[in-house]
């Protein structure tokens, strides 16, 4: 321990909370007591003193059972104020295995707390403020119930009766897991609709804290969502970033890994972790009964009707996904070519020589551009409104080198710190860093540029990640395409279609093109209106829509209350699934518990 670090440990924590050089450290540690202690007393004017004038507390079920964000102390007054002393949140100390980090005037620690009904984690950034360190950002989540831990085997495990002595008729393993797949024994607590990313980590998460769960998935096998696309569809993100819960992908896999290998992972995900799945299940019908406290779910299984009677029921099928948006023009009928959605594009060498159109100019369309033209076809993007472009070979790396590569902090501790920064808060404050990108891949965008593709930086300039926060879409991470534009390989052209002809189509401007396949990358419609006919209107009117941010800044809909509160929406990529699932799962087994009011 250094002398100043004895020194400071020796003062009261007023001194060290004041001192601008003090030990970080002792700062922090003494702030966290500090909060507490104003926690415990249930006294708001102390508590006050401890933010500074603009100050961000986003909680994550630890002071109420949603996600939500507040700005300032009048907000934090009013958003959780009546609910502090009932949380009964105690405990506060730094995580000893995360340095406390002092860059840039910040103080960041990492650090645990309890409460009556719960552990967390959080995050605490402090800054110096009229002579004393106070609360920038603060961030309160819930990691277990306690009591009700996650399960993990024990060597005491061997200590039961069916390791120790003769069982009579003893099932097989085979046997036994035929029998819970199959629920011979009564109705799983939770149907979750869709084996996606999504659907399989939320499973996993409910398998861990013991709550009975059955996957249905409309594909013939799990994966099939990925292994049946367009030959070159594979992960934008990287390996790290796209990790699923309980099982990290190998060192040596793809830093982007293609369809195939996704769609075999999940299929071993699916056995290796016991998840129970239906494949070529369709979710047909429900309706919820109230006296019961169970949905009653008609599911058609291969042919074959079966009604199940869930306490919960989770929708697992994307923010992106179900019946797609293909807008209408006259002339279709006339059209002798073949038009699509992007979702339905399997690529392919029949494509050689043929003319294809895709109109949009984000991820899919990009994806779905570059494999017609690797297949031997002449095509043409219609871009309708600009696109925010960032490279791999540069822009990957410097946007997740940091928090999700070989050398970053472990994934549990990379979703914490990117979570302990409010939404609404990154989209102010991106701006220099997307700016820092754009430098990076000048040559590339200027490129785009004069090839004529209209760019944007995003909301508020904050790139990518504002964009999928706030629209899911309208971005493209480069694997190539835009060189194609650039060396024109690939035409360009902008507006809208106006009509089809029976060889092409003709533009908003008046000009035309030649078509044997017109791809939409257009986009769905709302999670919400796609489950419309299984869920009936009266259920549907209850709920919020999906995606996008609400007032506070946090994504609407998706693993927290949906507005019904036995249904739920799981969705948004792999990080966002994997960090979703669990915070979903802690709520359908705090409501099973009676612990969520």
């Amino acid at each position: 321990m250094s002398e100043t670090a004895t020194v400071n440990i020796e003062q009261d924590a007023e001194t060290v909370l004041s001192e601008p050089t003090a030990d970080p450290a002792q700062v922090a540690r003494n702030w966290l007591a500090e909060f507490q202690s104003a926690l415990t007393a249930g006294a708001q004017p102390p508590l006050e003193t401890l933010f500074v004038a603009d100050c961000w507390w986003r909680d994550i079920l630890a002071v109420g059972w949603d996600l939500r964000t507040a700005r300032g102390f009048e907000e934090i007054r009013t958003e959780f104020g009546d609910r502090l002393a009932s949380t009964g949140f105690t405990d506060f100390a730094l995580d000893p295995s995360i340095p406390v980090d002092a860059t840039d005037g910040v103080i960041t620690a990492f650090y645990t707390f309890a409460t009556a009904i719960a552990r967390g984690r959080g995050i605490v950034r402090l800054m110096h403020e009229d002579g004393v360190h106070k609360a920038w950002t603060l961030l309160t989540k819930v990691e277990e119930l306690i009591g009700h831990e996650e399960r993990r085997t024990s060597v005491h495990d061997a200590a039961a009766e069916s390791h120790n002595g003769p069982v009579q008729a003893r099932e097989t393993w085979p046997e036994k897991r035929a029998r819970q797949i199959e629920f011979t024994d009564g109705d799983p607590d939770v149907v979750i609709v869709g084996a996606g990313h999504a659907g399989l980590t939320t499973a996993a998460r409910l398998g861990h804290l013991g709550v009975s769960t059955l996957l249905v998935e409309k594909s013939a096998r799990l994966g099939d969502v990925w292994r049946l696309r367009y030959n070159n569809l594979s992960l934008h993100d990287t390996k790290w970033y796209g990790q699923m819960p309980y099982l990290p992908y190998p060192d040596n896999w793809p830093v982007f890994a293609p369809k195939e290998l996704i769609a075999d992972w999940f299929e071993a995900y699916a056995w290796i972790l016991q998840l129970n799945a239906w494949t070529g299940t369709e979710a047909v019908q429900t309706d919820y009964d109230e006296d019961a406290g169970r949905w009653n779910l008609r599911v058609n299984r291969n042919g074959a009707e079966r009604i199940l009677h869930p306490r919960h029921l989770v929708f697992a099928t994307g923010a992106f996904a179900g019946d797609p948006t293909i807008p209408t023009y006259p002339g279709a009928e006339a059209f002798r070519g073949e038009t699509i959605h992007s979702s339905q594009h399997h690529g392919g060498r029949d494509l050689e020589g043929k003319n294809v159109v895709v109109v949009g100019t984000g991820a899919s369309a990009h994806d779905v551009a570059q494999d017609a033209y690797e297949q031997g076809a002449h095509v043409t993007m219609v871009q309708r409104g600009p696109t925010y472009v960032v490279s791999s070979r540069y822009g990957v790396p410097a946007m997740h080198e940091a928090l999700y590569s070989e050398s970053s902090p472990p994934v549990e501790d990379a979703d914490l710190i990117a979570l302990s920064m409010p939404w609404n808060l990154y989209l102010e404050t991106a701006r220099p860093g997307v700016a820092a990108l754009a430098e990076i891949d000048k040559d590339l965008l200027d490129g785009l540029r004069a090839a004529g593709f209209q760019l944007t930086d995003g909301i508020n300039g904050s790139g990518l990640f504002g964009l999928s926060l706030t629209r899911g879409g309208g971005y493209y991470i480069d694997k190539g395409c835009s060189q194609l534009i650039i060396d024109k390989k690939i035409s360009l052209r902008h507006g809208e279609i106006d009509r089809y002809t029976e060889t092409g189509v003709v533009f908003s401007d008046g000009t035309s093109e030649d078509a044997d396949l017109v791809v939409f990358a257009t986009g769905w419609p709302n999670m919400r209106d796609n489950i419309r006919p299984i869920v009936g209107d009266a259920v549907a009117d209850q709920l919020t829509e999906v995606w996008g941010l609400d007032e506070q800044g946090e994504i609407r809909g998706t693993f927290r209350p949906s507005g019904h509160s036995r249904l739920w929406f799981i969705a948004g990529g792999f990080q966002q699934s994997r960090y979703g699932s669990k915070l979903l799962a802690l709520q359908i087994k705090a409501g099973e518990l009676g612990l969520n009011t």
